[in-house]
């Protein structure tokens, strides 16, 4: 199968990881939009072509928009694939008109449609429209939860047996040991890690987590320390509420980490306070490396951990630092869900999602 994968924004975030397991495997191209270095270059690593789309832009941009369906289309019919495979929002839309005027064989992977559930009117209303039009010139749509296809089904995108949902999947990870890691983020040896790895935009929340460790008792903010591995337009934000808050010393954001995953068990625990999600590798990435995990139930993290994390209110911090302060008190519990996240992570493997990925492509005819 000759399959062409097109992502809006090239990130580092989940949904390039995905195109980059699934270009790799299937042997496929990848065509992204703006500011691709990092995943081009991550892309030519594993020996995976790569196309640039100069007029493929994050935000709204009418004249670009417009090229940019031609430029795909253009594209499309050069290389002929026998799958476009969309990914993201913008390319969502913009990719299936082009698939259309190419006469392509169009599947889009939703990796989250926030849009639908917790958006304001004003931006749902367009949203769900474009989507709804855009879905007329799909063969299928994958959704990476279960939330997210029940979501398609309600506003009626595909016919049911179009809609599939196929979770992420994840490689075994070389972890370093906790000393190591911990050494390598420079934190200190003895304190209680609370940890995530995200990239510091509005929907990850970190504010959240921040005034819930300034919110736990001062004989529990005493043991802790807390880490952010991960970059991104609010770390001024972020800075200044670590010092108005006077966490400075016991919050590290420790910046964009080459293979941040591999450090995980620095952790002692992992905390997502995301108000926005789609299915996220990170959870699936704790999982593996045994954490306990306290995540916020938006997207899939209720689908993806199940009975091997504690999930609480989004945007809640009191919550958030309730929950912080009774797994430190209970060490009986973090083994606990350390067992569980360890088994629960075998469900999300790479060969499951890819043999639900090529029945798909099979389905629509390759």
């Amino acid at each position: 199968m000759d399959i062409l994968y097109i992502i809006t924004q090239a990130d580092g975030g989940g949904a390039q990881k995905y195109v980059l397991d699934m270009a790799e495997h299937f042997g496929g191209a990848i065509a992204a939009g703006t500011e691709a270095g990092q995943l081009f270059d991550e892309a030519k690593k594993r020996g995976i072509k790569t196309f640039p789309l100069r007029h493929l832009k994050r935000n709204v941009s009418p004249w670009h928009d417009v090229l940019a369906i031609f430029e795909i289309k253009n594209l499309i019919k050069k290389e002929r694939p026998d799958i476009v495979h969309l990914n993201s929002s913008k390319a969502g839309f913009l990719g299936s008109l082009a698939g259309k005027l190419a006469g392509a064989k169009v599947v889009f992977t939703a990796h989250g449609f926030f849009y639908f559930k917790n958006a304001a009117w004003y931006i749902k209303w367009p949203y769900t429209f474009l989507e709804k039009f855009a879905s007329k010139f799909r063969g299928a749509i994958i959704t990476v939860s279960e939330q997210d296809r029940q979501q398609a089904l309600a506003h009626h995108l595909l016919p049911p047996e179009k809609i599939i949902t196929i979770h992420n999947g994840i490689p075994a990870i070389p972890f370093l040991e906790a000393a190591a890691a911990r050494q390598a983020l420079k934190l200190p040896e003895h304190k209680f890690i609370l940890g995530n790895v995200a990239q510091l935009y509005n929907r990850k929340a970190i504010n959240v987590l921040i005034l819930a460790v300034a919110l736990l008792p001062t004989n529990v903010r005493a043991k802790v320390h807390a880490v952010v591995i991960g970059e991104g337009p609010e770390r001024a934000n972020l800075e200044l509420q670590l010092k108005n808050t006077g966490l400075g010393g016991i919050f590290t954001l420790a910046g964009y980490q080459p293979r941040a995953v591999t450090l995980l068990k620095a952790f002692n625990a992992f905390v997502l306070s995301s108000c926005r999600e789609g299915f996220p590798y990170v959870l699936l990435e704790a999982m593996q490396a045994g954490l306990p995990i306290v995540a916020t139930d938006v997207g899939g993290n209720k689908e993806a951990l199940g009975d091997a994390g504690i999930i609480i209110p989004a945007k809640n911090p009191a919550a958030l630092a309730k929950t912080i302060e009774d797994l430190i008190n209970n060490p009986a519990e973090q083994k606990e869900l350390s067992q569980r996240a360890l088994k629960r992570c075998q469900e999300f493997t790479l060969e499951k999602m890819f043999d639900k990925t090529e029945a798909v492509y099979r389905e629509m005819g390759t």
